[in-house]
């Protein structure tokens, strides 16, 4: 297991990435008592994975937060989840590629179009019940209905859509500052008849298979390369048609009691990174769920992900 003085080999492709032309900023939104006006922040995915952004926000405003979030999905092998990810590989799933995203609406240099909903908690409470009844987590339930809202934006709406879902390492990797990047991810298929207990089997097999765990040690391959090559790689990758529909990032239910601030809620997006057609987040902070899209389309995919929730 990497060390405390480790380099943070995470946070060297983010880099990486944004010199490639990707914009890096993971986008938070306060929502203070009273009001219905959004405080935008941003933090640097250079530096913080989201949970560890959002503790880093938290803290600035006085809030004690002495351990951050640790994952849930601990895996630690090192030649099984490589050999599982090689067999994956060389046996990929059909899926829709970045061709069959239907045009932007907004140039790709131009400020993103961001969608927002904080529900209130009678509506969270629902939520979460309505979950249980279908003896699902909200991660998998607020992934099918994204789904369904983001299809209306694809040429062939039938086909499999991959997305990107971040996972929390914290626990299994150990950084000097807590907030920095402890972060890998899964790549999920989602076709349109999948239900959200199948997506929430697909997760569960690809976190017990070790999806997450070899993209990380994939990137530590990394430290071998320069900083310009792995320039050139992002960009070559970003230049082909495979890739994933966006990512969908949950940084989970944050209780913060008593409250010191003025918070009513708080919303939540990761970056969306070129050739994705959006970012979308989620976050539940003192009992309130919050969720947030930016990139092509997103107030329309907002609205038709509110309907389907609903």
């Amino acid at each position: 297991m990497p060390k405390a003085d480790f380099k943070n080999v995470s946070s060297d492709w983010f880099r990486a990435s944004e010199a490639a032309g990707d914009c890096m900023n993971i986008r938070y939104g306060r929502i203070r008592k009273g009001s219905d006006q959004v405080e935008w922040r941003f933090v640097s995915h250079c530096e913080c994975d989201g949970i560890g952004g959002f503790g880093r926000l938290l803290r600035q405003q006085g809030i004690h937060l002495p351990h951050l979030p640790e994952t849930k999905h601990s895996e630690r092998r090192f030649l099984r989840p490589l050999w599982n990810r090689w067999i994956d590989r060389n046996h990929p799933k059909p899926c829709a590629n970045r061709t069959d995203w239907k045009p932007q609406t907004n140039p790709e240099n131009s400020e993103p179009s961001v969608g927002w909903k904080l529900f209130s908690e009678e509506e969270t409470r629902h939520i979460v019940d309505q979950c249980r009844g279908l003896k699902v987590t909200v991660n998998s339930y607020l992934l099918k209905q994204l789904d369904r809202a983001a299809r209306p934006e694809i040429r062939r709406p039938s086909e499999a859509l991959s997305w990107m879902v971040p996972v929390n390492l914290r626990g299994d990797v150990k950084y000097a500052d807590d907030t920095a990047n402890h972060v890998s991810c899964i790549e999920p298929h989602i076709t349109e008849d999948d239900t959200p207990q199948s997506i929430q089997h697909q997760i569960l097999h690809r976190l017990h298979r070790g999806e997450h765990r070899a993209n990380f040690l994939l990137l530590s391959l990394g430290c071998l390369l320069s900083h310009a090559v792995k320039v050139k790689l992002l960009r070559i990758d970003r230049s082909k048609p495979e890739g994933n529909i966006g990512a969908f990032s949950n940084l989970g239910v944050w209780k913060i009691n008593p409250d010191p601030t003025e918070d009513e809620g708080w919303v939540f997006c990761p970056p969306r990174v070129a050739g994705q057609l959006l970012g979308a987040g989620c976050v539940t902070f003192n009992g309130r769920l919050g969720i947030c899209i930016q990139g092509a389309s997103a107030e329309q995919i907002m609205h038709r992900w509110i309907e389907h929730i609903r």
